[in-house]
């Protein structure tokens, strides 16, 4: 007997919710699996974002161009859900543009099947409340980083909330970029933090 495939993706679901053998079934006959270079763009703004990528191993960051100039919004790394907000769930062309930032491994499921499967398994609409949760306390912390008046408090409110690990792993002109902070006053504020650490 031929085994199946593992993947990570129902593990992290699970946590959020039990799933039945029918849904585990359904995932694994329609999650594809990718593995994307460095700077690979998934998803462009103006073209219709039609997957919904679960990390396995890797880093993926959200930009906008405005006025000519990158604006990063968001960074996710291994075993975190990424896709367009308002592209994937609206099912419209996206605002934002996808990049990897890292040699990246996902899991994906198409937008025709997520809606199939909220469709068809009681279980999948009390994981997909959850994730929405836990998307808009993100959202939240955005919001009010965003009006933190001062570069230092920016960057402290975002390592507060639970970012620190990425000072090491992201290159720091995308998080100057993500705290709306000059990169030449980041890596003051940076090498300040540090020595006080």
């Amino acid at each position: 007997m031929k085994n199946k495939k593992v993947y990570l993706s129902l593990f992290f679901l699970e946590k959020i919710a039990p799933l039945s053998s029918e849904l585990k079934q359904f995932f694994q006959s329609n999650i594809t699996t990718h593995i994307y270079k460095k700077g690979t763009v998934l998803n462009e703004s103006g073209q219709l974002c039609d997957s919904l990528y679960f990390i396995k191993k890797g880093m993926i960051r959200g930009y906008h161009v405005i006025e000519a100039k990158e604006i990063t919004t968001w960074i996710s790394i291994d075993n975190e859900l990424v896709t367009s907000i308002t592209g994937f769930f609206k099912n419209e062309n996206a605002r934002e543009t996808m990049q990897t930032l890292e040699d990246t491994a996902v899991e994906c499921i198409s937008y025709d099947n997520l809606q199939k499967a909220l469709a068809l398994f009681p279980e999948m609409n009390q994981i997909f409340t959850a994730l929405l949760i836990e998307y808009y306390i993100h959202a939240e912390n955005r919001t009010l980083l965003s009006r933190i008046p001062s570069a230092k408090g920016r960057f402290h409110y975002f390592l507060e909330t639970g970012n620190k690990f990425l000072l090491n792993r992201t290159p720091h002109k995308y998080l100057a970029s993500m705290l709306n902070i000059r990169p030449e006053t980041f890596s003051r504020i940076l090498k300040d933090y540090n020595r006080e650490d």
